[in-house]
């Protein structure tokens, strides 16, 4: 267990768990970003007491999520570069320079893009393994921009309507359509994604507005891509079969990446197979 800490910032206050784990195996760091709409903890909690490899754990709430917040305390309109840069402030407040990085969905998108920061600004990449990471779900980032549409759906019935559960909803159908939708299963999300309903929408807005630069400049996607070093993708079987390809595409193009498609497993993967992800992120980062 670990206490919850704080840094404020000069638009943000950022909440922060770091877990210390004495039985590891290195004294490596490991931060760990969660997805658009449910906290850090929440997130990483089933999966924790499996890692091996890390005595440091660092689990952030992303802004608008869990406990992190504007410094003005209101729900408000985010970016991935300001979000980026809230978790750049915070290793920088620890002083962590050399670590590896687990994301999921934003979280993912927000370790790519702060590895691609710091290696143009001369640092050394860092590992990365990356569950269904948003903006690489299609090859087409014209396509991908079609398939964000329906997430800035979803975000629009949250704010303009103050109907959270259709909002929701809409948003659990155009990430996961060929989920097994279970009763207590489809509760639990529903629950979770509702914690901080305006929060979970800005930060579907913000991978949108994201997509929708870099349709229009597909070259800053490949730079991303290409600072990544060392990347393992998670994706599941039941997620959408052009996502599958292209994080299959991208193994195969890379020599450094690779890709594993967890059995039975949607969009919700990290809540729904812990200790299989676990244990191939164990086996994974135990590679030099």
């Amino acid at each position: 267990m670990s206490d919850v800490h704080f840094l404020s910032l000069f638009n943000s206050r950022i909440a922060y768990r770091l877990y210390e784990n004495k039985d590891a195996t290195t004294d490596r760091h490991c931060l760990l970003l969660h997805g658009a709409g449910v906290a850090g903890e929440i997130t990483y909690s089933p999966i924790l007491p499996y890692f091996t490899n890390w005595r440091w754990l660092l689990v952030p709430d992303i802004k608008g999520m869990g406990e992190s917040f504007h410094l003005h305390g209101k729900e408000a309109p985010v970016t991935i570069s300001e979000l980026t840069h809230d978790i750049e402030a915070l290793l920088a407040h620890l002083n962590w320079q050399d670590f590896d990085v687990v994301g999921y969905s934003l979280g993912g998108l927000i370790a790519l893009n702060l590895n691609h920061r710091r290696v143009i600004s001369g640092h050394l990449p860092v590992k990365m393994a990356l569950m269904e990471p948003a903006s690489l779900d299609r090859e087409d980032l014209n396509a991908l921009s079609e398939v964000r549409k329906k997430y800035r759906q979803a975000s629009s019935i949250i704010r303009e309507t103050g109907d959270v559960e259709q909002g929701v909803a809409h948003f659990m159908d155009g990430v996961s359509p060929n989920r097994r939708k279970h009763p207590v299963a489809e509760a639990t999300t529903q629950s979770r994604l509702a914690h901080r309903p305006h929060g979970f929408s800005y930060a579907l807005d913000a991978v949108t507005n994201h997509v929708d630069v870099l349709a229009q400049a597909p070259e800053h996607r490949d730079a991303m891509i290409r600072s990544a070093k060392e990347v393992f993708l998670f994706s599941g079987e039941l997620s959408s079969e052009q996502l599958r390809e292209h994080y299959q595409k991208l193994s195969e193009q890379f020599p450094g990446w690779q890709h594993k498609v967890m059995s039975a497993c949607d969009h919700s993967l990290p809540f729904q197979k812990p200790r299989q992800i676990a244990n191939h992120i164990n086996r994974w980062f135990a590679l030099n």
